[in-house]
């Protein structure tokens, strides 16, 4: 039986540990219950022979409500209507134990036992075989790393036994609240305040030492980027109580090897260093280069290190690393710009949450990353809601730029107010937080602050301080806003809105105060994106499904957010009044579309100019919501999310509403010439009034302006205007459609708030209600793979009209469900009369039920609806 369990230990190993071979993650297998149900006391529980009747079986990591829904503890869904507010009540003011049964194998025995706990949410007392190891006044904060030894704790030859009581949160979002998990304004809180276990708990065995958390840093030797300089690093700890004489071995890929010797007195930790001045192996010529995915490969490589004492592996970390280097610098305006491997990067992308229960799958992580690959973007930001590190090890692999840091809006924000002992809170998980992620390739920069540059100073000199000792790599930041911090200065950055609905206009003509195309926006939005019919009905009750809806409000945000009124208000007088709830959601499909397009073209416009980079406030919801996402909690990819895609196209052909012009974005490390930009009007009746093309070229990451559309008479109240960009070979790279009026949107500067620029006078796009009808045929040619399936959809306009925003959907069978989640080349487009156009849909087979697609194609003037 023994040697089963030693065999179990190391399959765990290479199944759950990617970095550390001497520990094991503690996933499965645990107990939950609440101290108001079963009122036993630590000593107690953490010992063998206690028994957990009636408790719950969960998995780590787990809030206390994630526990409770995996055990399907409600009747009802927590996401539909209101009923997030039926989970409340006394045992969510109570703590809660987490109990884990576990044995060490045969070979671990005799060695010093780390327990880490990575991710309580908020504070804990920590019990192993009936002995209090830690309590909550040291074993607090859900982002610090506490390593633990129990080695004296421990029943080498039976069971051990872990009982964890947590304490949840206590108002996190208010200025005297818990250093723990903040929201804000775009999310109901749960009744927990996500008390839990958040991220990792784990045990390691080491035999007297142990060398952790490796950094390999790069310097380049010039712009060729032909020899990069590599610095590693990594902490060496002593667990033993006698001196030890260690040697720690160190290798890169499977063919760099090097090695230092160090001293330790009893219990000490040291960090190493390998210079490259000193061991001349770690100067790389032509090094594999890890970069972000539109600009090459992110490239990984592999660093092992070793403690060995007296010939005898104590213990052995391997992780993936990226040779790259990023700085940044400030050009006009003051605007920061950051700079990957000597290239400067236009970084477009949107900002990242967590589920709301801090629920964690790797499936869908991946899922979401591929979604984020398809619009485009190059850059998350994660405000304060950390992820595990399966997101960053496929940020690396995928090529996605990373930026985090400390968060708004409540207790972190305001440290003036911390005790000495939640000061302590904060350094101690500057420090963990440093240590876990200074290695991760995809890492941009760090953020000290979100909303405003910490206002006590000594705290931002803490902070610095600690990122100065552990050497983490990149950029950081006092702040997310255009603050100026007293001890670290400009951030060169902004925060100046809008968060609600404005104009495509808006973007290029702000007079340099708001949120315009200019600086880098660490976070912006035109405001809602609502999700389509097939979407709401999964979380509004049917007869809810209208926008003054007390169940439609409550899947807003909160305070200034909690309803649609500004949206509504711009689409009723922009698009016409809506009479049913159908015909709302297809004009606002066509308003999120045109808006958020418009707010990643004008900073695309203007990059390297006035502006480097935008953050889309947000990536996703946390829960099913109607504001801020980009795709909504179904992974359902609506007009946001193909105005996004379009809008960010690495070869890109684009309308400025401000001059008029026809231009060409080019978002790559290579120059084109022979491009072939094309410009064609239509009238509402299709007619084509204006057409017009040059030959042309643009350099790499760069802009070239083609021509000005002319005034052109006789035209209709509400035109189109169709771009097309060509290769020298005579391939599409991209085709845009705009929908535009003669009237124009206006905005009043004067009246700005702080979250959106009002309107003096709406645009009138009511005219899409007369378009004529047309006819659509739609062919599809099927690739099935073992795993995966392509539809090659052919749709073309055998009508005289302009088929206007054309939505293909791929359903499971004909009055199915849609396919999700779904990689579409292309939606929501337009077609010519008499234009056609092939486009893929792929998606995984047991997504589709292991079933062909049935593809449904609409559009708002198709015959037939």
């Amino acid at each position: 039986m023994k040697h089963f369990i030693t065999i179990l230990f190391l399959l765990l190993l290479i199944n759950a540990v990617a970095q550390d071979e001497n520990k094991i993650i503690l996933s499965d297998g645990w107990k939950m219950q609440s101290s108001l149900t079963d009122k036993a006391g630590g000593k107690e529980i953490s010992q063998e022979n206690f028994t957990a009747n009636n408790w719950y079986n969960v998995s780590v990591p787990t809030t206390i409500i994630a526990g409770l829904i995996a055990n399907k503890e409600f009747d009802f869904d927590p996401f539909y209507g209101k009923n997030l507010e039926k989970i409340s009540g006394e045992r969510f003011d109570h703590s809660w134990w987490f109990r884990k049964t576990f044995e060490l194998p045969v070979g671990e025995k005799n060695k010093t036992v780390i327990l880490t706990l990575h991710g309580i949410n908020y504070k804990a007392n920590l019990w192993v075989n009936g002995v209090l190891v830690k309590d909550s006044s040291v074993i607090k904060g859900p982002f610090r790393i506490f390593d633990l030894d129990i080695t004296k704790f421990i029943n080498e030859d039976g069971k051990n036994v872990i009982a964890l009581e947590i304490l949840s949160p206590f108002n996190p979002n208010k200025k005297d609240g818990d250093l723990a998990i903040d929201y804000a304004d775009w999310i109901h809180y749960p009744a927990d305040y996500n008390g839990g276990i958040v991220n990792n708990v784990s045990i390691s065995t080491y035999d007297k030492v142990a060398v952790r958390y490796p950094l390999v840093t790069t310097k380049f030797n010039s712009k060729a980027l032909t020899v990069a300089h590599l610095t590693v690093d990594a902490e060496v700890i002593n667990y033993s109580g006698e001196a030890q004489d260690v040697t720690v071995k160190g290798k890169i890929n499977n063919n760099i090897n090097f090695e230092q010797k160090i001293h330790l007195q009893p219990n000490e930790s040291k960090s190493i260093t390998f210079k490259p001045t000193d061991y001349k192996q770690l100067n790389i010529e032509n090094p594999r280069i890890w970069w972000p995915w539109q600009y090459g490969n992110p490239d990984l490589n592999t660093i092992t290190l070793q403690s060995v004492v007296k010939e005898n592996i104590s213990n052995t970390i391997k992780e993936n690393f990226g040779i790259r280097e990023i700085t940044s610098v400030f050009i006009s305006n003051d605007a920061r710009e950051f700079i990957v491997n000597g290239k400067p990067i236009m970084l477009r992308g949107a900002a990242w949450s967590p589920d709301i229960f801090q629920r964690r799958s790797p499936e869908r992580q991946e899922q979401e990353i591929k979604l984020v690959r398809d619009m485009n973007m190059n850059i998350v930001r994660s405000e304060g809601k950390f992820e595990d590190d399966n997101f960053y090890d496929l940020c690396d692999k995928y090529g996605l730029l990373v930026m985090t840091g400390w968060m708004c809006c409540g207790s972190w924000q305001y440290p003036k107010s911390w005790s000495a002992e939640e000061r302590n809170v904060a350094m101690e998980s500057d420090r963990s937080v440093m240590y876990w992620l200074r290695n991760k390739a995809c890492m941009l920069s760090w953020l000290n602050g979100s909303d405003m540059p910490p206002t006590d100073t000594s705290v931002e000199s803490g902070y610095l301080a600690i990122e100065k000792e552990l050497k983490w790599p990149n950029p950081i930041l006092a702040t997310a806003n255009e603050g100026v911090s007293k001890v670290s200065g400009k951030s060169g950055v902004k925060m100046a809105g809008p968060y609600d609905w404005v104009p495509p206009i808006y973007w290029e003509t702000d007079p340099h105060k708001y949120g315009g195309a200019w600086s880098f926006a660490t976070e912006i939005s035109p405001g809602p994106s609502i999700p389509p019919y097939e979407s709401l009905i999964k979380f509004i009750p049917k007869d809810s499904l209208w926008y003054t809806n007390s169940d439609w409000l409550y899947h807003c945000g909160t305070m200034e957010f909690g309803d649609t009124k500004i949206f509504n208000e711009a689409l009723n007088n922009r698009y016409g009044k809506s009479t049913t709830i159908q015909e709302f959601l297809d004009k606002a499909q066509a308003q999120n579309y045109e808006a958020h397009r418009a707010m990643m073209e004008a900073y695309g416009l203007n990059k390297y100019n006035t502006a480097t980079g935008v953050v889309q406030w947000m990536l996703s919801n946390p829960w099913p919501g109607l504001i801020w996402h980009t795709y909504d909690y179904f992974l359902y990819p609506a007009g946001t999310y193909f105005g996004m895609k379009k809008s960010m196209e690495p070869l890109h052909v684009q309308y400025s509403y401000k001059s008029n012009e026809v231009i060409i974005n080019n978002s790559l490390l290579k120059s084109f010439n022979n491009l072939t930009a094309k410009a064609a009007i239509y009238d509402i009746n299709g007619v084509l009034k204006f057409n017009h093309s040059i030959v042309t070229s643009v350099k790499e990451d760069a802009i070239t302006k083609c021509f000005v559309l002319p005034a052109i008479k006789d035209l209709s109240d509400v035109y189109f205007l169709r771009l097309e960009l060509t290769d020298a070979n005579g391939k599409t790279k991209s085709i845009n459609w705009y929908w535009l009026s003669q009237k124009q949107d206006v905005l009043n500067w004067n009246k700005s708030t702080w979250f959106y620029t009002p309107q003096s006078a709406y645009t009138d796009l009511s005219g899409l209600q007369q378009l004529p009808k047309t006819s659509l045929k739609t062919d599809y040619i099927t690739t099935k793979k073992e795993l995966s399936t392509t539809q090659h959809i052919t749709i073309t306009n055998t009508g005289k009209a302009v088929a206007f925003f054309v939505h293909l959907r791929a359903l499971k069978g004909k009055d199915g469900d849609d396919i999700l989640p779904v990689i579409f080349d292309d939606n929501y487009f337009s077609l010519a009369p008499g234009e056609s156009r092939t486009i893929n849909c792929s998606y995984e087979n047991k997504n589709a039920g292991n079933a062909d697609a049935y593809i449904l194609t609409t559009a708002w003037n198709a015959a037939g609806e």
